[in-house]
């Protein structure tokens, strides 16, 4: 990567912080670093930096958590999703497809090897301008890039695609079935956390007319209209089977 990139490194551990700014120094870039994940949330929206490396484990805010609003924020003010890197040292396939399906553009163990970061970097800011949210693409083509991107990302591995896809299914088919719940519940703040969830997740899999819908039903849930609840979550089972079925289509399953 010749062009030198902003990245705001987020980490409640000072030695982590200083090797990570430390690295990405000695590959040409211009990093901030940040301890607090509340303020990073901040930093994050400002528009400043190209990319966030985002520790999973933080007090306060987690990784996932941070980036939830972020998307949230995103969304409501229709700007370009800002590319984000969890960095964990979690470091299983498992810990990874967790980290993807919850709407991370890609994960990185620590402790991080210098080629590792570069060559990350590079791919992730590759995908992030080709994947660009266009109006007047239809979610046919964002959901078939996505598996492109996951087979590219992934060339010598031809079940990774699926497997992401079967992750994505399996955990957005659970998230329907906690928005029922509260819905027969009448939990309305359990509703809004879950839609937020099934929202992310759907985002990095290019089905932003789901996500959408996540959004939109936020309004009638805190407002207690349990009967646009109802219908919404019917239009949201539709929309998440054509979904599923296009993705499968994709991956050959």
């Amino acid at each position: 990567m010749r062009t030198p990139i902003r990245v705001l490194v987020v980490d409640d551990d000072p030695l982590s912080r200083s090797f990570q700014t430390h690295l990405l120094s000695l590959l040409g870039h211009k990093a901030q670093a940040q301890g607090d994940s509340t303020q990073a949330l901040s930093q994050a929206l400002s528009g400043e930096f190209d990319i966030l490396m985002l520790d999973l484990g933080m007090p306060g805010l987690d990784g996932f958590e941070v980036l939830h609003r972020l998307r949230e924020h995103e969304a409501q003010a229709k700007r370009r999703p800002l590319a984000v890197v969890a960095v964990t040292g979690y470091a299983s396939e498992s810990d990874r497809l967790r980290c993807l399906v919850a709407g991370f553009n890609d994960h990185l163990a620590k402790p991080i090897q210098a080629a590792t970061l570069s060559a990350t970097l590079e791919r992730v800011l590759g995908e992030a301008a080709a994947c660009e949210i266009d109006p007047t693409n239809s979610d046919v083509s964002r959901l078939r890039a996505t598996v492109r991107r996951l087979n590219e990302s992934r060339p010598g591995d031809r079940s990774f695609a699926p497997t992401v896809t079967e992750s994505f299914a399996l955990r957005s088919a659970q998230l329907l079935e906690a928005l029922r719940r509260a819905q027969q519940q009448r939990d309305a703040s359990s509703m809004v956390r879950t839609a937020q969830a099934l929202k992310a997740s759907a985002e990095f899999m290019g089905a932003m007319r789901l996500a959408q819908m996540c959004l939109q039903l936020e309004h009638p849930a805190l407002q207690g209209d349990w009967q646009a609840v109802e219908a919404a979550l019917g239009h949201m089972t539709d929309e998440h089977q054509v979904v599923l079925t296009l993705l499968f289509e994709s991956t050959g399953k």
